[in-house]
């Protein structure tokens, strides 16, 4: 009996973590792609395409404006704040259906933070934060900013894990089966798209899935020391995950890929 209920609970968790990321990355591409183009209606600029894709990167067009501090920052400027009213409306509800925002968040974090420290560490690679600090921001604050991205992205989705099960009573084995269940696939089907689709390399797949899979590893452990250990991690009362909740999370993942669809064919990226 006990054992079944694990396993139902590894298989529901495993599933709404596949199906954050496949609704969460893409929106956190949306608003990010938005909040650059927010930037460049401002300095009056005009909008002539969209790209949106959940396996490849997001891009715009526009008419041209002047190279700006908020152009490159845009992207992160409208991330935040955002991602902070998901976090409250996932407080307040604190239901299952709210985990795809928590990752929409705490995935936008983490990779903008990434993208930040790739500015310091790889200058060659461009990047938003590469062409801000041409512009001259201090690089240590694209560094630090980028530091604690990356904490907090990993902190908030911890704080939240008891909406896909996941409490202080979760054992480290059970954890790491459903990050590993429910992450890794969403990468792997990354990695195979761009060979199928952009001529990548086999071993892109190998460096797109291993960094993704010490990371699922590394939050799944840390995760449970916080949670048994400090009261904050515990705010939040684990939810039974139900099959409504995945079938209304899926009817959201296909509506949000038919809007991408449908803006990438109508308002298609000029190059």
């Amino acid at each position: 009996m006990i054992a079944a209920a694990k396993r139902d609970l590894v298989l529901r968790a495993s599933i709404l973590f596949f199906l954050s990321y496949c609704l969460g990355v893409l929106l956190h591409c949306i608003i990010h792609e938005m909040g650059h183009a927010f930037a460049i209606w401002i300095q009056g600029g005009n909008m002539t395409g969209f790209y949106f894709h959940p396996f490849n990167s997001c891009l715009n067009s526009s008419t041209y404006v002047p190279g700006h501090l908020l152009l490159y920052a845009g992207g992160a400027f409208l991330g935040l704040p955002i991602t902070i009213v998901f976090m409250l409306i996932a407080l307040k509800f604190r239901s299952p259906v709210m985990f795809p925002l928590i990752v929409t968040g705490s995935y936008g974090f983490l990779h903008t933070g990434i993208w930040m420290i790739k500015a310091i560490t790889s200058p060659e690679t461009a990047t938003d934060y590469t062409y801000m600090i041409e512009l001259g921001t201090p690089g240590s604050i694209i560094f630090i900013t980028g530091v604690f991205y990356i904490i907090f992205g990993v902190l908030s989705r911890i704080f939240f894990l008891p909406l896909a099960g996941i409490d202080n009573k979760i054992k480290l084995g059970t954890r790491i089966s459903i990050y590993l269940l429910g992450i890794i696939p969403w990468y792997i089907l990354h990695g195979l798209y761009n060979i199928a689709f952009n001529n990548s390399a086999l071993i892109m797949l190998v460096l797109v899935v291993i960094p993704e899979l010490v990371y699922a590893l590394t939050e799944a452990g840390i995760s449970l020391p916080l949670q048994r250990k400090t009261g904050f991690f515990r705010k939040i009362g684990s939810k039974q995950i139900k099959n409504k909740h995945l079938i209304i999370i899926i009817i959201a993942v296909l509506l949000l890929y038919s809007i991408a669809f449908i803006t990438n064919s109508l308002f298609m990226v000029k190059t």
